[in-house]
């Protein structure tokens, strides 16, 4: 429904207009009436209208300059004029404010359905002539900041009027999920410092040029329902040239990423240049988690994990170091399961997971099930077995070797083996490859087929799908992901 206000410091005259046709049948809605053209400037300070009716001759505040005003705050509304005056050149200034027509008290029904219909189409030409301007500045501008043609960047640079300078900076903001994004739209619409924007799924691209005082009053003069307070705003580092927009706005896609994973609900985030210094934190290796909740109850694993996971917040971890923290708390707490069948379905749900509560939710299913398993008690058999991985996983170990050690039967101690922990020897062995493995990649400078060798594997290729299977990635990716710059 389109809004209306009437305006006339006649009361018999706003109640008389209110009855005098079927509104909703055009697709409008009286929203308010006021009798005071003071308190109507006041209401359309922050209220969008789109039909203002207003008579001409109110004590308070003359017609002319009434409808002036009105048009000064909200130039897209339809003007309607009324006045019981015959005499044309006193309404005049009202329409030269673009009021769609002049109507004469006592007013007629049909003049006024006709020029409620005129006013109508108005805005709804108006409204797609806008919808489609805007449909283009969404492309161009999704074109320059994603398409690796820099004749086309440099051509969408030019059509949004962009000017890499030190005086007005351009930035790239990001607005998360605004609430209503209309709101946002009109908003940007406004704006002279807004250059472009675009929707990203539920997230606005914006960018802008400007001053920080222009910078400010764009962040501080948000609609307050999808300001800072109530959004988190992302505003990126100044991109001095062209060739670096690129590179910015894979910036702010991770950090939209980062601020959904941890849940922010709202605030302003302004991300740093490169140029600054930065600190850099690294996975803690197998050995280390294990040695932290090894020994802790359920409550106080939930407990110590949402610690880490909120230290990671704090020191602004990208979301993709929280799984890769994940899967080593995953390798510990599966060490202790004797039946673990969803185990890469477990780290597939860690890979995937959108947000923080959802990564809780899966590492506490499995720290639950640790905790129902109990502390293992092996036979002597199986732990001498144990022993010999933990000792000498770096040569080519075999049942058949580890029973001739024994001096027991290879099928017998096979069986025997899996029954108490699990998994068949050859799965307990590789387990624990990839577990040393692991912490060779974070401790260690050597290649991915030195330490392949170092565990174990002649064949790097089936170490490369060994891991992949544990971990969900590759060597060289695990590697890489376990240093999170802040």
């Amino acid at each position: 429904m389109r809004k209306v206000m009437l305006v006339d410091d006649e009361y018999m005259l706003l109640r008389g207009l209110k009855r005098l046709i079927d509104w909703s049948a055009l697709g409008l809605e009286i929203v308010t009436t006021e009798q005071n053209p003071l308190l109507a400037i006041k209401y359309l300070q922050t209220n969008p209208i789109d039909i203002l009716i207003s008579d001409m001759n109110m004590p308070e505040m003359g017609g002319p300059e009434f409808v002036t005003k009105a048009k000064q705050l909200q130039p897209q509304l339809e003007l309607i004029v009324i006045s019981g005056y015959s005499d044309f050149d006193y309404v005049h200034a009202g329409l030269k404010q673009n009021a769609v027509n002049y109507l004469r008290k006592p007013i007629d029904t049909d003049e006024l359905l006709e020029t409620l219909q005129g006013a109508i189409a108005r805005l709804e030409a108006r409204q797609e002539s806008d919808h489609n301007a805007s449909l283009a500045v969404q492309t161009q501008s999704r074109t320059l900041l994603t398409s690796d043609d820099v004749i086309r960047q440099a051509r969408m640079s030019e059509v949004l009027g962009l000017q890499f300078t030190e005086a007005k900076p351009v930035r790239l903001i990001g607005v998360l999920n605004p609430l209503p994004p209309r709101d946002l739209v009109n908003y940007l619409k406004v704006l002279a410092a807004i250059k472009g924007f675009y929707v990203e799924g539920q997230d606005f691209i914006i960018i802008f040029q400007g001053t920080a005082e222009q910078l400010n009053v764009f962040i501080n003069e948000a609609p307050h329902q999808i300001g800072a307070e109530r959004r988190p705003f992302l505003v990126g580092a100044p991109v001095k040239h062209l060739t670096e927009l690129a590179q910015r706005y894979q910036q702010l896609r991770q950090e939209i990423a980062r601020q959904y994973f941890f849940e922010t609900a709202a605030g302003l985030r302004v991300m740093l240049p490169e140029t600054q210094q930065q600190s850099t934190q690294v996975l803690p290796s197998y050995s280390e988690v294990k040695g932290m909740i090894d020994n802790l109850s359920v409550v106080d694993f939930s407990t110590w994990l949402t610690t880490q996971l909120e230290d990671m917040k704090a020191a602004n971890a990208s979301d993709s170091y929280a799984r890769q923290f994940a899967l080593v708390v995953l390798l510990v707490l599966s060490d202790h399961l004797t039946a673990f069948n969803d185990k890469t379905a477990t780290i597939a749900a860690i890979n995937r997971s959108q947000d923080m509560s959802a990564l809780k939710t899966t590492l506490l299913r499995i720290a639950n099930l640790a905790k129902q398993t109990g502390v293992p008690q092996f036979s002597r058999n199986v732990a001498a077995m144990r022993q010999l991985v933990q000792k000498r996983f770096a040569e080519p170990l075999t049942l058949g070797i580890v029973a001739a050690e024994l001096h027991l039967n290879a099928v017998y101690l096979g069986q025997q083996f899996k029954q108490e922990v699990g998994r068949s020897f050859s799965q307990y062995l590789n387990d624990y490859r990839v577990n040393v493995a692991v912490d060779l990649l974070r401790r260690s400078d050597q290649d991915v087929g030195q330490i392949a060798e170092l565990v174990g594997y002649q064949n790097s290729s089936y170490f490369f799908k060994l891991f992949k299977l544990q971990t969900g990635m590759s060597p060289g990716e695990y590697r890489k992901a376990g240093t999170m710059d802040v």
